[in-house]
């Protein structure tokens, strides 16, 4: 029931919002940080693992929400539709809005990837989550 519980709308609208809020942040924001060590893609790792997420967490949105509560390939779609618009609105933002960030199109196909992985991964545990939605 604690999982239930979890996934109630109040709570699940709130993740939404607050993970959205965090990638514009990271996205937007200008970093003074110390000269990292860089290793190379492992900016491109830090954008697929956040639009896995980004995208997983769409879909608890629509498919998970008492008040929503639409179909699995509906959740999964417009999850998808969602994340990848927001991937690539992120990085011309990043253009447009600021001075000292750039668009990167490998950006947006690392943002992609994640967004497709994660739908991916969503439809291979289907059955799953279909379960703990009907308990």
């Amino acid at each position: 029931m604690i999982i239930k519980h979890l996934l109630a709308h109040k709570y699940i609208i709130a993740l939404v919002f607050l993970y959205t809020s965090a990638i514009t942040w990271l996205s937007l924001a200008k970093f003074i940080l110390p000269e990292p060590i860089r290793v190379e893609g492992s900016d491109k790792l830090g954008h697929f693992l956040a639009y896995f997420l980004f995208g997983c967490i769409w879909f608890s949105l629509f498919f998970f929400s008492e008040k929503l509560s639409k179909t699995f390939t509906y959740s999964v779609t417009i999850a998808s539709v969602i994340g990848i618009a927001y991937g690539a609105l992120m990085e011309i933002l990043q253009g447009v809005l600021t001075d000292y960030r750039s668009p990167d199109w490998y950006d947006i196909a690392a943002n992609t990837t994640g967004i497709i992985l994660a739908a991916l991964f969503l439809n291979l545990i289907k059955k799953k989550l279909t379960k703990l939605r009907t308990e």
